[in-house]
């Protein structure tokens, strides 16, 4: 997790001053996002994040920005871009594309409970349910098309038995495409980083943050990559497995906003296998193609292998664990 693009106070300031929103008094590098430079800003009105966008595409961030903005219209807590004084929520920041967006509230949480992972559940579901609105449209640019590429080009790096196990779930997920679920709009990276609780006055709600892996695709793949993430069985580290109560928590909150069709329950297992696979094939890219940062903090690419391979030894159990 990295700052690629530092910048100073003084360059914070000149980009801030066409929002009106006063004087910077705190500035801070966020160690977090792999993807993104970000910053924390605090001026005399209020708490931003200012974000340089260092590979996204001039003409994905009018998606990324615009379903911010429709989710936060439906009332769905989560961080939401400012626009400045001539209305405009992108700006170019060190020759690159840049944003101002809200800071929330709160933290986030490192050992969820049920009753946590239930929250997430029903606040997933809803995200899904507002995003059916949302006219713009994004592929999904970490697809099955994208599992191929990226596997190629990893090839040579990877050892005989990582190469062996991603060629065997490539096989596996063959099918992944033609897969006739619902689609829609997902979030693509709700891992426990990426949810600010808020606890002010005793609520416990929780608020999206970093969209930018969104993308329309099956929605029983975002949740797989939620569960994946939340409902770990945090105390086995490092061996990688599920927690069951977690696991029928955060699914139950779901299915209480969204109930699961038939042949999304059918394909749960494999749902799980490929997010565990796309994750790890993200975390082999950061280790083997690392890249220049100020602030650098390692993936546990072997976790997510280990997960897969539980999933794959586990089908009957996670077809069990389905409200």
């Amino acid at each position: 997790m990295s700052v690629f693009t530092p910048i100073t106070i003084g360059e914070a300031r000149t980009f801030v001053g066409p929002y009106n929103i006063g004087d910077i008094i705190d500035f801070q590098n966020i160690a977090a996002g792999v993807e993104n430079s970000n910053f924390f800003v605090t001026t005399t009105v209020g708490r931003y994040v200012l974000t340089i966008f260092e590979k996204i595409p001039r003409a994905d961030l009018d998606f990324y920005m615009g379903l911010m903005l429709h989710l936060s219209h439906a009332a769905i807590p989560c961080a939401t871009p400012l626009a400045d004084k001539n209305g405009l929520v992108l700006q170019t920041l060190k020759g690159k594309s840049a944003a101002l967006v809200s800071r929330l509230s709160g933290g986030d949480i490192s050992h969820p409970t049920s009753g946590d992972c239930f929250a997430v559940g029903i606040a997933l579901a809803k995200m899904h349910v507002a995003t059916a609105s949302f006219s713009l449209k994004m592929p999904n640019w970490r697809g099955a098309s994208w599992w191929h590429r990226y596997s190629a080009a990893l090839k040579e790096h990877l050892s005989a038995r990582e190469n062996t196990a991603l060629d065997a779930e490539l096989r596996h997920q063959a099918n992944f495409d033609v897969l006739d679920l619902p689609r829609g709009v997902i979030h693509g990276d709700l891992f426990r980083d990426n949810i600010l609780w808020d606890d002010h006055l005793e609520l416990h709600v929780p608020q999206m943050i970093d969209f930018y892996f969104a993308a329309e695709e099956k929605l029983l793949l975002d949740v797989a990559i939620t569960v994946n993430d939340w409902c770990l069985d945090i105390g086995a580290y490092p061996v990688a497995k599920l927690d069951p109560s977690n696991t029928l928590a955060l699914l139950s909150g779901y299915v209480s906003v969204r109930a699961f069709t038939p042949a999304e329950r059918a394909a749960w297992p494999q749902m799980l296998r490929a997010a565990a696979m796309r994750s790890w094939l993200g975390r082999l890219g950061y280790h083997h193609f690392p890249r220049d940062s100020e602030l650098t903090h390692p993936k546990d690419h072997p976790f997510s292998e280990r997960l897969l391979a539980y999933h794959v030894a586990h089908e009957a159990e996670n077809f069990a664990l389905l409200p």
